[in-house]
């Protein structure tokens, strides 16, 4: 397989704006949960929630944090000869890859004690036959995280076969374009 040179510049960018729009998406998410769990720590006196909203909220912060640091897409040179190219694009795709196969350390895991003394309390202080009530608020919480999680290893797997597309067609490059 070959890749012409204006072809792969073209998907380097392409992918770019991606991993730019991704970012974007995240941060703005990241502000709503922020808006929304500081609004509840203000709203609520009770302790426990509030420490709940407050552990959310700082996960969000980090979550923000870590896309801006580790995930954040660089800018294509636009004097970059073929080889560096390649290996510009190729570094992209394994960060980007790391990124997403790691999401349970920097993405879910935050997410997780704040979630779940959140669900913990509801139980704690629903009436003893109503200590069911919270259970589908932790069901759809665990499917979220999984169904993330899911999603963010296939999106993974894809830029594995990515990578190895790269790698497999660098020997190939037409350097006449």
């Amino acid at each position: 397989m070959k890749f012409p040179v204006a072809e792969l510049r073209a998907k380097a960018s392409k992918f770019q704006t991606r991993i730019r729009r991704r970012n974007l998406r995240e941060q703005v998410a990241c502000v709503i949960v922020v808006l929304f769990f500081g609004w509840c720590f203000f709203k609520n006196p009770a302790l426990v929630p509030r420490i709940s909203y407050a552990l959310i909220a700082a996960a969000a912060i980090y979550i923000a944090w870590h896309i801006q640091a580790r995930g954040a897409a660089t800018t294509l040179p636009s004097d970059m000869g073929t080889v560096s190219l390649v290996e510009f694009h190729r570094r992209e795709l394994k960060k980007q890859r790391d990124l997403l196969r790691n999401i349970w350390k920097w993405y879910l895991g935050p997410m997780f004690p704040g979630m779940a003394l959140l669900v913990g309390w509801g139980i704690a202080i629903a009436p003893p036959g109503k200590r069911y009530f919270p259970i589908p608020f932790a069901a759809l919480c665990v499917v979220f995280l999984w169904a993330v999680g899911w999603i963010n290893k296939r999106a993974a797997r894809r830029l594995d076969r990515q990578i190895e597309e790269l790698n497999a067609a660098q020997s190939g490059l037409d350097l006449g374009r």
